[in-house]
């Protein structure tokens, strides 16, 4: 991969020789690099995709907060790094030079909330793939916060979060794929299954799927990388 800038947005691109199929975004989780994402990006030029791996707010080279896995860190920059990521796509997409209809999203755990969010707002997106993420924004802040023992949200906090919650928003017309790991125990199965009700009963263009890998946790595995490959192959 090699290392971009484009004003304020950094991120590593890895070429196809000859690109004949989509532009994909992949976005990692909270605390990862883009750098973690180099083997697949790389697979993925091979088989024709121009794979873009943006540097994501609070994490990587961009502001990147200590200690990102202490839970009051988390609390404060988790839906921080989500929301920002979501509002500066449009400028992002533009420094790009790459149309909507272009472009493929991949998200894995916290890279798949963005995904998503991403996802319901620009509806000419050909595509979003989301591992281990979620598009409930609301109802997975609220198992979140069961969980850990946390007060509920408060009206300002709720009302920010539902302005980002793909469930409040428009569903696009790309192809859909959402994956879980069926032992995941960091990011609840319930979000994503809320999501794909949402998407079955509010569109009626558009594949949509969702798929359990068995034995897996909240880890993007090679069965998974597979999944998402071939599904890949399919967009037009």
């Amino acid at each position: 991969m090699k290392k971009m800038q484009a004003g304020k947005f950094i991120y590593h691109v890895a070429e196809p020789g000859e690109k004949t199929g989509k532009t994909v975004l992949l976005y990692h989780g909270w605390g990862g690099t883009a750098g973690s994402w180099q083997a697949y990006a790389e697979e993925l030029a091979k088989q024709g995709h121009r794979a873009v791996v943006p540097e994501i707010a609070y994490n990587d080279s961009r502001n990147p907060v200590a200690n990102p896995f202490e839970m009051e860190t988390v609390q404060i920059y988790f839906w921080k790094a989500i929301m920002e990521s979501i509002e500066e796509f449009g400028e992002f997409r533009e420094a790009l030079g790459v149309p909507e209809s272009d472009i493929v999203l991949v998200g894995s755990s916290m890279g798949g909330f963005i995904a998503s969010g991403i996802f319901a707002r620009y509806p000419e997106i050909a595509g979003l793939a989301s591992i281990n993420g979620s598009g409930a924004f609301m109802l997975t802040e609220q198992l979140f916060r069961e969980r850990q023992d946390r007060s509920p949200l408060r009206k300002e906090e709720a009302e920010l979060l539902n302005g980002f919650d793909p469930m409040q928003q428009g569903a696009g017309t790309g192809a859909v794929l959402l994956i879980n790991g069926e032992q995941d125990r960091t990011v609840p199965l319930e979000g994503h299954a809320a999501y794909y009700r949402h998407l079955l009963e509010s569109r009626n263009t558009g594949y949509t799927d969702r798929k359990i890998v068995k034995g897996a946790g909240h880890q993007f595995t090679r069965e998974m990388e597979q999944e998402v490959a071939d599904w890949l192959a399919g967009i037009k």
